[in-house]
């Protein structure tokens, strides 16, 4: 799996969809990758709220999506829309795996949790094809802003609101009903 996005870039959603999917019991490799080339590590606010959830996220440093990191990754999950707009772009035919964090947990909660005996791309699948045909992926309600130069107040906020939907997404990959 790949997150991907401004949060990710400052690890935040990678850290806590990791956490999540351990609790659950889902074997996940999650990775952070942005949609820069920025070489530099998490904010020293996304590292101390990130210290508030239980988690170091200090020695992390940035790199790019790529082409590869889409191909191997069952689930891509981006912040805004531009974020899933270009790691699509990347790949076109990872749009079906390609979701905003809280699109993903609004659709899958609606659809229901992956069975036993289906594997996560063929539930990604599923939830891809309840979406609105011809509309774009996602709805503005479903982004999470970047907290980048905001106030450690907004950082707190953004990792709330991720912790909430990434528990709910990983809950549904592990086939549980919230």
């Amino acid at each position: 799996m790949v997150c991907t996005g401004n949060a990710c870039r400052s690890p935040m959603a990678a850290a806590l969809l990791a956490r999540r999917l351990a609790d659950h019991g889902v074997d996940g490799n999650v990775r952070s990758a942005g949609t820069r080339a920025w070489k530099v590590g998490a904010t020293d606010h996304s590292v101390t709220v990130m210290v508030e959830h239980g988690l170091d996220i200090s020695t992390h440093r940035n790199r790019q999506l790529s082409p590869d990191d889409v191909d191997a990754a069952d689930l891509v999950l981006g912040m805004t829309r531009k974020h899933v707009k270009m790691a699509v772009a990347r790949r076109p035919e990872a749009a079906g795996r390609t979701f905003l964090v809280g699109e993903l947990a609004r659709l899958g909660t609606a659809l229901g949790p992956r069975t036993p005996t289906e594997s996560v791309r063929d539930w990604l699948a599923r939830v891809a094809d309840s979406r609105p045909s011809h509309r774009p992926l996602g709805r503005a309600i479903d982004e999470v802003p970047d907290p980048v130069g905001a106030p450690i107040a907004v950082y707190r906020k953004t990792a709330g609101r991720l912790d909430r939907d990434l528990t709910t997404v990983a809950a549904l990959l592990a086939g549980r009903s919230l």
